[in-house]
């Protein structure tokens, strides 16, 4: 009988210690669970505040861009067209019929520059090189000397195009108006894996810190996080100005 009833104490002895483990694995799996659980809605709110933040960015820039785009085009309008019309107007009694004319015909020229320059070709129908090479023709205040390679252009995004576009425009027109250069050399690489736009002048360079280098550093970050790129500036007082853009490119 005793061992009869030693034995009973030793199952009911090992059903509870069976059950204290269920339940400490039950409350290790809980705590486990909880905690995981937890952890993937901490992360979720990160990733969550982690697209927030770059759309808001993305959209920040969007609107900076448009807004230097705006300003751009009142500027265009006021330095040039408005005042080459008023110069018109003002020489109407003392300009001959062809003088005026001519100047007219000056004034057009400059607005059709104006629409083509804010408003570019069809970006399926024309290569990036050849939009560039488009766009410096127009260029006669100083040489630019243009050279590029690569035969993969066919496969470049509309926006790659586009926003490159815009950086060569907005680098030639700071040049125009800042760097008193007297030369301006591009470069524009295409392999199969990516771009590479260089664009260099002679001209006075400038400190990054100052207004100049803060407005142009600005336009060309929000360019290029736009298509995804990375750019380096290399420029000293009176050492000119260097820029690399280097992007890699999806197809359309």
């Amino acid at each position: 009988m005793p061992y009869r009833e030693n034995q009973n104490l030793a199952v009911v002895l090992w059903i509870w210690i069976g059950i204290g483990l269920l339940f400490l694995i039950t409350l290790f799996i809980t705590v486990l669970t909880t905690t995981y659980l937890k952890s993937i809605k901490k992360n979720k709110r990160k990733v969550m505040q982690m697209v927030g933040n770059t759309q808001t960015e993305c959209w920040e820039n969007t609107l900076y861009i448009q807004e230097k785009d705006r300003e751009r085009l009142a500027e265009e309008l006021h330095d040039n067209i408005i005042s080459r019309l008023n110069l018109i107007r003002l020489n109407t009694a003392t300009k001959s019929v062809n003088e005026l004319s001519q100047d007219i015909r000056v004034s057009m020229q400059l607005i059709r520059e104006l629409s083509h320059n804010l408003t570019p070709p069809d970006l399926d129908d024309i290569e990036l090189p050849d939009l560039i090479a488009d766009y410096l023709e127009q260029i006669g205040d100083i040489p630019v000397a243009f050279h590029h390679s690569g035969t993969h252009g066919g496969r470049i995004s509309s926006s790659v195009k586009l926003n490159v576009f815009r950086i060569v425009q907005e680098l030639i027109s700071n040049v125009l108006k800042h760097a008193q250069a007297t030369k301006v050399e591009i470069r524009l690489r295409i392999s199969a894996q990516y771009l590479v736009l260089t664009v260099k002048d002679n001209g006075c360079g400038f400190k990054t810190g100052t207004q100049y280098g803060g407005i142009g550093l600005r336009n060309i970050r929000s360019r290029t996080q736009q298509i995804n790129a990375i750019y380096k500036l290399k420029t000293k007082p009176e050492k000119g100005t260097q820029w690399m853009i280097l992007t890699a490119f999806k197809s359309n």
